[in-house]
C-alpha cells in the first residue's frame, strides 16, 4: 500500500478536538461538562438568522460567486464602518469560515521554510495550518505575570529573521482573553514596517470585549494598509459555527487576488451561510 505524504503523516491532530472524547464520555455518565477546548457559544443563533435558512426562497442552490456573494460583502462593510473602519467590497473576500481565511492567507503569503512569529499561548490550530503549508512558526512568549500583554518589542526583534515573513496575532486573544491596546498595536505596526513584514490579524472575537479599553483593529493602523491582513469569521459573533461563513479583508490588492484564486479553485463559499 502507498504510504501518505510526509505533510500528511506530520500534521498533528487538533489538541481542540482531542479532548472531545472525554467530555462526551463524561456526559454519558452525568457529569456537568464546561467546555474551555472548542470556541462554540453557549448563546442560541439569533432566531433572524434561523428565519433566513427555514424561508428560503430559490429553486436552485447555486455556486455563489468565489468572493462571495455581493449583498453580504455590502452588509460587512457597513459592519465595519461601526468600527471607524472604511472599506469597500472588493476589499472582502468571503470564505468557508475563518479557518478557510487562514489557510488561504497563508498559501497567499508564504512559502516553504518561510517563518511566521506568533504569540503564545495562541490559537492550537495555528500549528495545523503552518505545517500544512511548510511554514514555519517562531513563538514569542506572552507571560501571566504581565496579565498576557504583548511581549516587548525587543522579544520580537530576537525572533525576527531573515526567513520571518509576518506576525500572527490573535485579538482579542485567544486563549488568553487579553485585548491588545491602541500602544501595544502601534509597537507591532513599527516592527512590521523596520522588517517589511505582514500583519495578520485574527480578530473574530472582535465583540467579546469586557473592559473600558478601546478596541482598535490592526485594519485601522495608518501607513501599514499593505501590510494588513484580517481573518473574521461570523461564528462567535453570532453564533453561527455551522454556518461557516468567514472572510479575508485586506486592501493588499496583490493579496486579494491570489486569494481569490484560491478560493476559485474551490469553487464557492457556502451558500446558505451568505444568505
Amino acid at each position: 500500500m502507498p504510504d501518505v505524504s510526509a505533510r500528511g503523516a506530520g500534521l498533528p491532530a487538533s489538541p481542540i478536538r482531542k479532548l472531545s472524547p472525554f467530555a462526551d464520555e463524561a456526559k454519558r455518565k452525568g457529569i456537568k461538562v464546561y467546555h474551555l477546548n472548542i470556541g462554540q457559544p453557549d448563546l442560541p443563533t439569533p432566531e433572524k438568522a434561523m428565519n433566513a435558512i427555514r424561508n428560503i426562497d430559490s429553486k436552485t442552490l447555486a455556486y455563489s460567486p468565489s468572493q462571495g456573494i455581493l449583498p453580504l460583502r455590502e452588509e460587512f462593510v457597513k459592519y465595519y464602518r461601526k468600527f471607524g473602519i472604511d472599506l469597500t467590497p472588493d476589499e472582502i473576500i468571503v470564505t468557508s469560515g475563518g479557518s478557510e481565511a487562514l489557510l488561504a492567507t497563508f498559501l497567499t503569503c508564504f512559502d516553504p521554510g518561510d517563518e511566521v512569529i506568533i504569540t503564545e499561548p495562541g490559537y492550537a490550530n495555528y500549528i495545523g495550518f503552518a505545517k500544512a503549508t511548510g511554514l514555519i512558526i517562531k513563538p514569542v512568549t506572552s507571560r501571566i505575570e504581565d496579565k498576557f500583554a504583548l511581549p516587548s518589542a525587543e522579544d520580537f526583534r530576537k525572533a525576527i529573521t531573515p526567513k520571518t515573513k509576518a506576525i500572527l496575532i490573535c485579538n482579542p486573544n485567544n486563549p488568553t482573553g487579553y485585548l491588545y491596546s491602541p500602544d501595544e498595536l502601534f509597537q507591532l505596526k513599527e516592527l512590521v514596517q523596520e522588517n517589511n513584514l505582514f500583519l495578520i490579524a485574527d480578530e473574530v472575537y472582535r465583540e467579546f470585549v469586557y473592559t473600558s479599553e478601546p478596541y482598535v483593529s490592526a485594519l485601522s493602523l495608518f501607513g501599514i494598509e499593505d501590510n494588513v491582513i484580517v481573518v473574521d469569521s461570523v461564528s462567535k459573533r453570532y453564533s453561527e459555527c455551522g454556518i461557516r461563513v468567514g472572510m479575508v479583508v485586506t486592501r493588499n490588492e496583490k493579496v486579494r487576488e491570489a486569494v481569490l484564486k484560491f478560493c476559485q479553485s474551490r469553487l464557492s463559499p457556502p451558500l446558505l451561510g451568505q444568505i
